[in-house]
């Protein structure tokens, strides 16, 4: 190491800064035990003794500073110069050949109908599920995967944005009841297609096709299984091809919120019971679609108990269900039972890691127990496992306005404007993204442009209680009473009863005192 280098380590390992801050200290030390130990009668030898130490001290504390550093987490030791340049100049995506990394692509539907395309997602996250309990394979979450489905990046930059060793591509034609599947397997690194196989059958081949491409898989890259994981291999969450269809249909419903989408996805889930009657995924998301459907638009009890019922019931079919436990969790939140809520939750989360559903249910009773912070970590885990899930876009900027945080409340208002535009463009039928949308535009000042998403999402359901209801608070923020109080109205005209909701919430505050609001509200 030369002179000029030598000086610049010792920069860059803060010895300078170090010695200036010893000796400053030191000086101060010294300044003030002159004073202050004759004041005392302390022995003469007291201050010879500290003048020693300080002097020791100034070495150990330079070799100390070239040795180790301070930091967030602790003191950690510091790397050589050229080792910390080594470091910074290795690639950002390096791939790492310890642990096999796999992503699967999402399918593409090749079938004249785009309404298959619930079918070549479910096939996609199938295969993901049956790979995921595999120790010596890291594979991607289905929510990382779905974000490449229109993905334009050749194979070896797909690989290394996503840090993988190997991808799994596939595409799917369904005409009527006849199947074909076609995958295949990639080498990243060598840019090399390891297998490609053509499947053919009937819907009900299904689950064998599924079973075989992931057994194909363990073979290609060598992975050892255990007894158990052979197992899993094979699992099949039934073996009704219809029940499973009916499955995957709902479950494209699901989370649109309105009612008209939830009693659907409740019909369908429905005829998947009915077809495999002990389908512990088909009963999990009854319960969810209930369970949403009691807490947005329909307070008859029958929901919460038919949801808590099937909760139980996949439980009883799939102990280890997450799905079922972050459903049961969604039960005890609105029965107002927030400590068994939590544990719900919980053990959906560590039976499932990637349960985006668990993580929403969790954050939202972080926010009843007012632990909002841990809420905005549950929050922002949603949308990093499925950035589609677009409710934690609201949620969040309800929690840093709690928080008074107001550079983390401008960063989410500014991330939802870049997402909803792109989301809108794929799904222009979510009414609830409209709305959404609007008031992000409102906080961004942009009225003119908020009012036209608004507006779209109410001609899409001019009569579903919620978005009507999300109108009048549209309208009372932007200080429009009469629009206010006349969507209110109807949304309770609608079947719209959270009254003590509707009581305190912020929003409707302008309306506390108006006359129309004050008789709207008599009796309620």
């Amino acid at each position: 190491m030369n002179f000029k280098k030598y000086i610049a380590e010792l920069k860059r390992r803060n010895v300078f800064s170090t010695a200036i801050t010893y000796l400053v200290v030191a000086w101060v030390i010294a300044q003030v035990s002159s004073i202050v130990l004759p004041a005392f009668n302390a022995p003469k030898y007291l201050m010879k003794t500290l003048i020693f130490i300080l002097i020791i001290g100034f070495p150990v504390s330079l070799v100390f500073a070239w040795v180790y550093q301070l930091s967030a987490k602790g003191i950690k030791k510091n790397k050589n110069f050229e080792e910390d340049k080594l470091n910074s100049e290795q690639p950002k995506h390096q791939l790492n050949n310890d642990n096999k990394k796999l992503v699967v692509l999402p399918f593409q539907n090749l079938s004249s109908d785009n309404d298959s395309n619930y079918f070549s997602d479910g096939l996609t996250e199938e295969i993901i599920i049956r790979l995921s309990g595999i120790k010596e394979l890291d594979i991607a979450s289905r929510s990382t995967s779905m974000r490449y489905r229109d993905s334009e990046l050749d194979i070896v930059s797909l690989g290394q944005e996503l840090n993988a060793n190997f991808l799994l591509q596939g595409t799917v034609r369904k005409l009527k009841h006849d199947l074909k599947i076609s995958t295949a397997l990639i080498d990243v690194e060598k840019d090399a297609q390891l297998w490609a196989q053509i499947y053919h059958g009937k819907i009900e081949d299904v689950f064998g096709i599924q079973e075989q491409v992931a057994k194909k898989i363990v073979k290609s890259l060598q992975l050892k299984l255990t007894p158990k994981e052979k197992v899993a291999l094979s699992k099949r969450a039934t073996m009704n091809s219809e029940a499973h269809d009916a499955n995957l249909r709902a479950r494209e419903f699901l989370f649109r919120y309105t009612k008209t989408y939830l009693l659907l996805a409740i019909d369908l889930f429905q005829n998947a019971i009915d077809f495999d009657p002990k389908y512990a995924a088909a009963y999990a998301g009854m319960a969810e679609a209930c369970a949403l459907l009691y807490e947005t638009h329909d307070k008859n009890l029958k929901w919460i108990k038919k949801a808590e019922e099937s909760s139980l019931k996949a439980l009883i079919y799939d102990p280890t269900s997450s799905e079922a436990y972050s459903s049961l969790g969604l039960v005890y939140y609105n029965k107002n039972l927030p400590k068994e809520a939590l544990i719900a939750t919980e053990k959906a989360i560590a039976f499932d890691p990637d349960n985006f559903f668990a993580y929403w249910v969790r954050g939202r009773l972080y926010r009843v127990m007012e632990r909002d912070a841990d809420a905005v970590f549950d929050f922002n885990k949603v949308l990093e496992l499925n950035e589609d899930f677009h409710s934690p876009y609201g949620d969040l900027q309800m929690v840093y306005e709690t928080l008074h945080d107001k550079k983390n409340l401008q960063d989410i208002i500014e991330r939802a404007e870049l997402f909803y535009p792109t989301y809108l463009l794929h799904h222009p039928d979510d009414s609830r993204a409209h709305q959404f949308y609007a008031f992000t535009l409102k906080r961004l000042g942009r009225l003119e442009e908020a009012k036209k998403e608004m507006q779209k999402g109410i001609e899409q359901n001019p009569n579903d209680p919620i978005i009507v209801y999300n109108a009048a608070c549209f309208y009372a923020l932007i200080d429009d009473k009469p629009a206010a109080i006349e969507n209110l109205k109807k949304a309770m005209e609608n079947g719209f009863e959270n009254y003590n909701y509707l009581k305190h919430d912020p929003d409707l505050n302008c309306l506390q005192k108006e006359p129309d609001f004050i008789a709207l509200m008599q009796g309620k």
